[in-house]
């Protein structure tokens, strides 16, 4: 597929760089040279010096025979409007990035009004992760599949955990129909053999059936024992704003902690129900006169990795129940994990998905990053042509790196063992590392194109 990006900021070269491994012919698009600079010497991409919201960019032969164009400059405004030319000159689908929080709140701002295909909101995807992290039943990370038959859960082992510490994999109590697909230790993300010996602080991630994991959690008694009541946020960003007014509709009480004046006042006005307190969240005095070892949540979302890794891990040692810390780049995923900061959420990766998937189109169901980069989770149809049609997981040939964590089939969902067969029209939730979606695709004949 022909791809054109305009915007060459952190969103647009990741997003790039994750379309370039998909095998998708990239141009991209940007005023500023260094930016261009940039994504020439890491990317195998065609880049344009321009203006990519005015028409003698849009027209330009290599952008106007595009599949897709992908509007992701830092301005609402650009994107919108060289989304909108785009599809005025013919361009087949075109998607944009919108962040501004006057445009999400307004109903009449939609995708169908402005003729776009998807308008795309990170901090706001973002926010709603938070929330979902924040308020779920479990106290581990799930992400459903199947229309929520089947769910991925992670789970990081304390040395209390006698189920799983220092037990081969072969050797573990588990309930029926949970799957062991990866561990992640310090950093390195491992597909494990029945052989492999679960070590403190690894993170397992489990496929399972819902009334499977809930039972795995039980028995490792890691249920929370109360209700989600206050969180405190750090930093009146968009995704603060974001995060700050989902909760405060769920009656949950809510305080930010700022250090512009100016945007102290204006969330204020736009969050009655919540307090806004003017101040250095470093402070290590001002977090415990708020109250920081009482507070269910903590969430960090400032616009520096670094301090929200940091007071994220001052947040945990002073008693914050749930810390959440926004990252931007990958790389520093494995610090989450082994500083023992309970969550991190990117809108940059919760980006690529959102753009990976809807490329993909009807083949590919959902699609889960898990932060680091380095594995997937797919959901996919197997066509009746497959060439694993009728052949059991044992006979498919799968790399030991790609497995088959469950198949839907007539609304039921399988956790499979080898012997299990695959039949047309299944669906296939698939867990792989050091694979793009394309070559996962292929491995099941799934039309890639």
């Amino acid at each position: 597929m022909k791809i054109t990006i305009i915007g060459a900021g952190k969103v647009g070269f990741e997003t790039a760089r994750r379309l370039c491994e998909e095998g998708h012919d990239i141009l991209v698009v940007d005023k500023d040279e260094a930016k261009l600079s940039r994504v020439e010497e890491h990317l195998d991409v065609m880049v344009m010096k321009g203006n990519g919201a005015t028409a003698q960019v849009l027209r330009d032969p290599h952008v106007i025979d595009s599949d897709l164009l992908l509007a992701v400059t830092s301005t609402d405004e650009v994107n919108i409007i060289a989304g909108m030319t785009g599809k005025k000159l013919g361009i087949k689908k075109c998607i944009v990035r919108v962040r501004d929080p006057h445009y999400a709140m307004d109903a009449s701002f939609t995708r169908e009004d402005l003729g776009l295909d998807l308008i795309i909101n990170p901090e706001y995807a973002a926010a709603r992760e938070i929330v979902r992290m924040l308020t779920m039943a479990l106290p581990v990370h799930t992400e459903p599949f199947g229309q929520g038959k089947v769910q991925m859960a992670d789970i990081t082992v304390d040395e209390g955990m006698d189920l799983f510490v220092n037990k081969h994999i072969k050797d573990l109590n588990m309930p029926p129909s949970c799957l062991i697909v990866a561990i992640s230790r310090r950093g390195d993300m491992i597909v494990p053999g029945g052989m492999d010996t679960i070590l403190p602080h690894d993170t397992l991630y489990i496929l399972g059936l819902p009334d499977s994991i809930n039972t795995l959690i039980a028995k490792i008694k890691k249920r929370r024992h109360k209700k989600l009541h206050s969180v405190m946020i750090l930093g009146g960003s968009r995704l603060g704003f974001y995060l700050a007014d989902k909760l405060c509709a769920l009656g949950i009480s809510v305080k930010i902690i700022e250090q512009n004046y100016a945007l102290c006042q204006e969330l204020s006005e736009r969050l009655p129900d919540a307090l806004i307190l003017n101040g250095d969240g470093t402070d290590v005095d001002l977090l415990k006169r708020e109250g920081i070892e009482e507070t269910d949540g903590f969430v960090a979302v400032t616009g520096l990795d670094e301090e929200n890794l940091l007071i994220s891990l001052l947040a945990k040692q002073m008693g914050a129940k749930m810390v959440v810390a926004k990252v931007s780049r990958t790389s520093y995923a494995p610090i989450v994990e082994s500083l023992g900061v309970d969550a991190a959420v990117s809108p940059r990766l919760i980006t690529a998905s959102e753009i990976v998937r809807f490329i993909q189109g009807g083949r590919l169901l959902s699609l889960f990053l898990l932060l680091n980069g380095k594995a997937e989770v797919v959901e996919l149809i197997v066509p009746a042509g497959s060439r694993v049609v009728g052949k059991t997981l044992a006979q498919c040939g799968l790399p030991r790196n790609v497995i088959v964590g469950a198949i839907l089939r007539n609304r039921e969902a399988i956790i499979p063992e080898g012997n299990e067969k695959i039949l047309a029209e299944d669906r296939l939730v698939v867990f792989a590392m050091g694979h793009t979606l394309t070559s996962i695709e292929k491995l099941f004949d799934a039309g890639s194109k």
